[in-house]
């Protein structure tokens, strides 16, 4: 007589039981994933620094003043002509070609970034601004009453879970730094 074979292999139960614990750790370490995006700020922060770079290479480029408008009650930054006294909202973004309109709460990768505090003070102005220009030699300044005012100090403050970026922008040269 012969002995049964013997089968060797996992019962459906094991199986069920191991994907459940996989389920598991799975759900567990997902949320430790999400909720800690360090790239986020530092990804608004360049967006915003990129268009305060574009605007003044435009102005330059097109000998046309360009600037930027921040809205921090938005969470917006949007970059402008400024072809006579008031802006306008016309710039287009050189990748996406849709205006270059940097809204800090809806959009996919930087969603949920707040912009703090925007300050542009300058010089011989009585008020700072939520305004900055750029002069057709790429200068910043304000146009105020069809007078020019120089930038002496300008700082964008983005936040993000408890953690800060602060854009700068140099007198005179325009430079852009992010601390």
């Amino acid at each position: 007589m012969q002995s049964p074979k013997t089968q060797y292999g996992l019962s459906y139960i094991e199986i069920v039981i191991v994907v459940i614990i996989l389920g598991i750790v799975a759900a567990a370490a997902m949320p430790n994933l999400s909720s800690t995006d360090p790239t986020k700020l530092d990804n608004a922060a360049n967006e915003v620094s990129s268009a305060i770079q574009f605007a003044q290479a435009e102005a330059i480029r097109t000998k046309i003043p360009r600037g930027i408008n921040t809205d921090a009650t938005n969470d917006r930054i949007r970059v402008y002509s400024l072809p006579a006294a008031t802006p306008t909202y016309d710039i287009y973004h050189p990748i996406d070609k849709k205006l270059y309109d940097i809204q800090l709460k809806t959009d996919a990768f930087i969603g949920g970034v707040d912009l703090v505090s925007a300050s542009f003070a300058f010089t011989g102005a009585s008020s700072s601004s939520t305004n900055l220009d750029f002069s057709a030699e790429g200068i910043p300044k304000v146009t105020s009453a069809g007078a020019d005012y120089m930038l002496s100090s300008g700082t964008i403050t983005l936040s993000y879970r408890g953690q800060q970026r602060i854009i700068s922008i140099a007198p005179m040269t325009g430079r852009v730094t992010v601390q």
